[in-house]
């Protein structure tokens, strides 16, 4: 696909925002209040980061996974939701490639294998996976923390692929950001 992603203005209109390994509230101030209308408008902000940023302090939740573990929290997330058929069947079939072989890799990372592998709790894991796959409009803001870790590109990968699996990318305002100088 394209480098493209949601534009920064149409996070307005996301029902859920995880900001995976981002800190907009100190490094990108022109997206963070994009963020802060979302929730006025009743999303909810989620930050997953090992650290305690002013973003994770200015979330809803804060999940702090054991640095380099994020591919594992992303097949595990991906895991509750293909499980508990929480994806968007439609949607991977005409949109999507390869949904059998990740099915095959899924079954790797149940939640309790995902927890031991993260230091998340398991409850923590299924209730990101339940939340985050139902709000339909769900985006997911990245930035470049993870990719100072090894494998941070294959965390990229599979991390890219939950708004394709919940087909968040149908809604305004879902989907997947990771720079803003994509567009």
């Amino acid at each position: 696909g394209t480098t493209l992603g949601v534009l920064p203005a149409d996070v307005v209109h996301s029902r859920y925002i995880l900001l995976w390994g981002a800190n907009p509230a100190d490094t990108s101030p022109h997206s963070w209040r994009f963020i802060e209308e979302a929730r006025r408008r009743g999303a909810r902000v989620v930050t997953i980061d090992p650290q305690r940023t002013p973003t994770a302090a200015g979330s809803d939740w804060h999940l702090q996974p054991i640095p380099g573990t994020d591919s594992a929290l992303a097949l595990g997330l991906m895991h509750v939701i293909v499980k508990e058929r929480l994806h968007d069947a439609e949607y991977v079939v005409n949109h999507t490639h390869g949904f059998d072989k990740l099915q095959l890799r899924l079954a790797e990372f149940p939640p309790a294998k995902t927890a031991a592998i993260t230091g998340l709790p398991e409850a923590d894991i299924v209730k990101l996976a339940r939340e985050y796959a139902k709000a339909g409009a769900s985006t997911i803001r990245l930035l470049i923390g993870m990719e100072h870790r090894a494998n941070g590109a294959m965390a990229f990968r599979a991390i890219s692929c939950l708004p394709a699996l919940t087909g968040a990318w149908r809604h305004r305002g879902g989907g997947f950001r990771l720079l803003l100088s994509q567009n």
